[in-house]
């Protein structure tokens, strides 16, 4: 009861500081995401991650990637792009990507669409944005463990103090890393931001006569989730989490294939979307439309919540510092000068 007044409290003040604009979710659908996933996260995380004050940071941080809009044209260009994908029905970016053969990294991507007479600020670059960020949490988590570690086992009080000092840091940056990267992971549950059809059907074969006007894409995220999603409703509707133990260090094609299979299932809602339009199911509010709205709401907390659980579980296969020593030779006591970060 405690959170979900903790919620409220968030969501009153962000009203006030940050009204509503056309944005992935709204501020109150990307809140909710982020809250529903911090409050869910196992007691196997971190005890600072499930803290009261822990929730309510990650849940405040999850409309920021849109509040920050705005900032400058350099800004705006590099990271407007990463809250979506253009994906055509075919499962092709550009014409030119395959969504099941995405290159290794954004600069690869970029490339190819530019060959294409496109870009990835066309595009977007969801997926990277996504993989980018559960790399970052990877490396936080594991240089928090090594500190933690340190800040009871250095052989020094002074080296045990500046540990202590560390795990500080790493914790805050940790809470602001979930918070920040689960706003890309929120976008990639809302089907029209992973889709062509992003806001009316477009150009091209609409044999189900679906809207082509502008507008839908502005109603069913902000409006229509605005009146009708609520925590618990979310909440109920999350599945158990189910992370693989590992010993070795994920690569990042096991990653991204994750991140793509998450993306390819959100769009396969698309139509759904439509078909709901087309029957005026949205703007009368019936219950096949919001509960609609509460599970793919829920779908992103879940998988925020689940890439954050397997992002704490991989950094034990992680390694820190230069010259890099594994977090496990750490942990079992190997003697090691405190991880430079340089």
């Amino acid at each position: 009861m405690k959170r979900i007044s903790t919620f409220l409290a968030v969501a009153a003040l962000s009203a006030v500081l940050f009204p509503a604009t056309a944005r992935a979710w709204g501020t109150h659908g990307h809140h909710v995401i982020n809250h529903v996933a911090a409050q869910a996260l196992p007691a196997t995380m971190p005890a600072f991650t499930r803290t009261s004050d822990a929730v309510t940071e990650i849940t405040m941080l999850g409309s920021f990637m849109d509040d920050l809009k705005g900032s400058g044209e350099s800004w705006n260009d590099d990271n407007n792009p990463a809250h979506f994908l253009d994906l055509s029905d075919d499962g092709m970016i550009g014409g030119v990507v395959s969504i099941h053969a995405l290159p290794d990294s954004r600069v690869t991507y970029s490339a190819a669409l530019e060959k294409a007479n496109t870009s990835a600020g066309h595009m977007g670059y969801l997926p990277y944005a996504i993989l980018d960020g559960w790399e970052q949490l990877r490396r936080d988590f594991a240089y928090w463990r090594v500190a933690d570690y340190r800040a009871v086992h250095a052989s020094t009080a002074s080296a045990r103090s500046q540990a202590a000092h560390a795990r500080s840091v790493w914790q805050a940056l940790v809470l602001r890393d979930i918070g920040v990267w689960g706003h890309f992971i929120g976008d990639g549950s809302q089907p029209l931001h992973v889709s062509v059809h992003y806001n009316g059907w477009g150009k091209g074969p609409n044999p189900n006569g679906f809207t082509t006007k502008y507008g839908i894409h502005g109603y069913f995220e902000d409006h229509f989730v605005n009146a009708h999603a609520t925590v618990p409703a979310v909440a109920a509707l999350l599945k158990p989490t189910v992370i693989p133990q590992t010993t070795s260090l994920l690569s990042q094609a096991d990653v991204m294939n994750r991140i793509v299979a998450y993306l390819l299932t959100t769009n396969s809602y698309v139509p759904q979307v439509y078909r709901l339009d087309k029957a005026g199911a949205f703007r009368a509010a019936t219950p096949q439309a919001i509960r609609f709205a509460d599970e793919r709401l829920a779908f992103g907390a879940q998988e925020l919540r689940d890439l954050t659980v397997l992002a704490w579980e991989d950094s034990l296969n992680s390694s820190v510092g230069y010259p890099e020593y594994t977090v496990r030779s750490i942990l079992s006591g190997h003697p090691v000068k405190a991880p430079r970060a340089d």
